[in-house]
């Protein structure tokens, strides 16, 4: 080899297209496997990140958690735009994150899910941004991309499987799907070239002292509240009660919230049997 040549692939500022990109800014997934597979040992912040799978509820938001639960112990805000189920605060809580560190946005439109996300990022005021878009085009994915450039936010956008094929301007692209039990990410699109196999990852068991939920997002059950409690998990965020505003959601949502701190409260005398005591007592003899 030319020892030019030579001297020239030593060099520390040329990077190599084998090679995985040199990442300054990430945030650890929580998963070891995964880590070692990601430019710069995680979930690279000012990047659009694809999750693909064909069907909801196998576990990819619970891919996240432990990283959004170091956002939320950070002080970051998390944004979800247009999930596909009215998010759980339980669930959240469960996994250590502050519910009320949670920003829910729904829109009707098309378009303006759109703008939201993207303005979630231009604002750079979220640690990172999970969005669930109906459709996809060129256009407006080029323009999420753009506006996640020199943040700090991951964006995490959701779609299905299908999209695999097609090109995209996000940096970093998995594949998933369930595979026995687990979680199976294939990496076929990363700053270095493709991941040379599959991954497999028990998402639940990664978190053994936290109770996992089934569904991508956990759902409310709507038959009446559970039994009451004990707090013997020990958590006791302060939870933001006002948000998300608006009508039936809004109410649903800080019920979920009330129910996740349940194990705070300390019983207090039921008011309604003061009047029947009152009542004993007068006829009662001296």
């Amino acid at each position: 080899m030319n020892p030019a040549v030579a001297q020239l692939l030593h060099n520390p500022l040329l990077w190599r297209g084998d090679a995985k990109a040199r990442v300054e800014r990430t945030v650890a997934s929580g998963f070891a496997e995964l880590d070692r597979e990601l430019p710069g040992g995680g979930w690279p912040q000012g990047s659009l990140i694809e999750l693909l799978a064909d069907r909801e509820g196998i576990g990819e938001v619970r891919l996240l958690l432990p990283a959004l639960e170091r956002l939320s112990r950070a002080g970051r805000w998390i944004a979800l735009v247009a999930p596909p189920h009215l998010p759980y605060a339980p669930a959240f809580a469960r996994a250590g994150i502050e519910p009320g560190r949670l920003i829910v946005i729904e829109a009707g439109e098309e378009k303006h899910r759109w703008w939201a996300a993207e303005q979630v990022l231009r604002s750079d005021s979220a640690g990172a941004l999970l969005f669930w878009p109906r459709s996809i085009n060129d256009a407006r994915l080029r323009r999420l991309a753009v506006a996640t450039q020199d943040t700090a936010s991951i964006a995490f956008l959701f779609a299905g499987g299908e999209r695999a094929p097609l090109p995209s301007p996000a940096s970093l692209r998995i594949l998933l799907s369930s595979a026995a039990g687990a979680l199976r990410l294939d990496v076929f699109k990363r700053r270095g070239g493709v991941s040379v196999r599959p991954l497999r990852i028990d998402v639940a068991a990664a978190m053994p002292a936290k109770r996992s939920e089934e569904g991508s997002l956990v759902r409310i059950d709507r038959r009446g509240p559970p039994a009451r409690r004990s707090s013997a998990r020990g958590l006791s965020p302060s939870f933001n009660r006002q948000y998300p505003v608006g009508m039936p959601t809004a109410r649903i949502w800080n019920r979920a919230l009330a129910r996740a701190d349940e194990g705070r409260r300390v019983p207090v005398p039921d008011p309604r049997d003061k009047p029947s005591r009152i009542a004993s007592s007068a006829c009662s003899p001296d």
